[in-house]
């Protein structure tokens, strides 16, 4: 318990809660105790604040507890602290990351067998049994349980008795992947220029056989849905850059291409895919998750269709 005193005399208390870790599911039960702790103590002021202190605090719980009202800093300089009278608001910025992650349980959606989960999860409605999740992600129950302990523990899931999954908030979901994956980063790409434009790509997209398999993203796909802007590069995922280019008649360019060729490391990317007009698109999830990463005004594309899949769940979510 902390006692702040202004220079006229003015007071607040500050109760502190001191955690070794705290994730945000966790956020609820913390307001809960301080509120009892607070009506308890005798000493506390009607004007108590509550702080809440850790070694690091991740991005979500910080946004959790200013949520709940509730003020923190940790060791690597993450601070909020908002107080009325005395009038104090101090805001910093530390580490994005947990300097002390080797200790920690599985805290990344990185690499493949996550992505394969994730998307398994905003896809498709709960409830979800673990086994389930695996055979539709095509990897094993153990790295379902793995991905959900931490999916749980940042309090995007919540899972039944049995363990299965029984409810996702998938879009906070899948701003939590954008962290860990990235267009450019998590798959091969090339750049290439279509001389004709566009709309020359995607009529050629329609000529390709059968046995190439292709889907495009980025803002060719989302502006089926939520258009904001003509798209200015025709992105799409297929398995040998190379051949499609050269099927497309692309020329390869550094410097003015309006064409990107992505070839993944995954093939989550191909999974409910979806023929519009003899074009083939990957699903809204992954449309949104590759905007999120994008650069330019991509991000902000991927809040126009994250904004459509909620109005529109049942068009996309099976």
């Amino acid at each position: 318990m902390l006692d702040l005193r202004a220079p006229d005399g003015r007071r607040a208390t500050i109760l502190v809660e001191i955690k070794r870790r705290l994730d945000p599911v966790a956020v609820p039960r913390v307001l809960e105790q301080m509120q009892s702790w607070a009506d308890r103590s005798a000493l506390a002021s009607p004007q108590a604040v509550f702080l809440v202190a850790a070694p690091y605090l991740g991005e979500r719980t910080r946004d959790r507890l200013r949520d709940s009202a509730l003020n923190y800093l940790d060791l690597t300089g993450n601070t909020f602290m908002a107080f009325e009278d005395p009038a104090v608001y101090i805001r910093t910025q530390g580490a994005a990351k947990d300097p002390n992650r080797a200790s920690r349980p599985m805290r990344s959606l990185r690499g493949v067998k996550s992505a394969q989960i994730v998307r398994t999860l905003v896809d498709l409605r709960p409830p979800l049994g673990v086994r389930q999740i695996a055979e539709l992600a095509k990897t094993d129950p153990g790295n379902v349980s793995r991905v959900l302990d931490l999916l749980e523990r940042d309090d995007l899931i919540q899972r039944n008795p049995q363990g299965g999954v029984q409810r996702v908030d998938w879009s906070e979901l899948l701003k939590t992947w954008s962290r860990d994956y990235s267009v450019t980063g998590s798959n091969r790409f090339a750049t290439y220029l279509d001389p004709r434009g566009l709309s020359n790509f995607l009529s050629r997209l329609r000529s390709l056989p059968e046995s190439t398999r292709y889907a495009v993203t980025g803002s060719l796909a989302a502006a089926r849905l939520a258009p904001v802007a003509p798209a200015r590069l025709g992105v799409a995922f297929v398995e040998d850059a190379t051949a499609v280019a050269d099927a497309l008649g692309l020329v390869s360019a550094e410097a003015g291409a309006n064409v990107m060729l992505l070839e993944p490391k995954g093939e989550y990317v191909f999974d409910r895919r979806r023929n519009d007009e003899g074009v083939f698109y990957v699903a809204p999830s992954q449309v949104a998750v590759d905007l999120l990463t994008g650069s330019g005004r991509n991000p902000s594309e991927a809040e126009e269709l994250l904004d459509w899949m909620r109005k529109n769940e049942d068009a996309w979510r099976a």
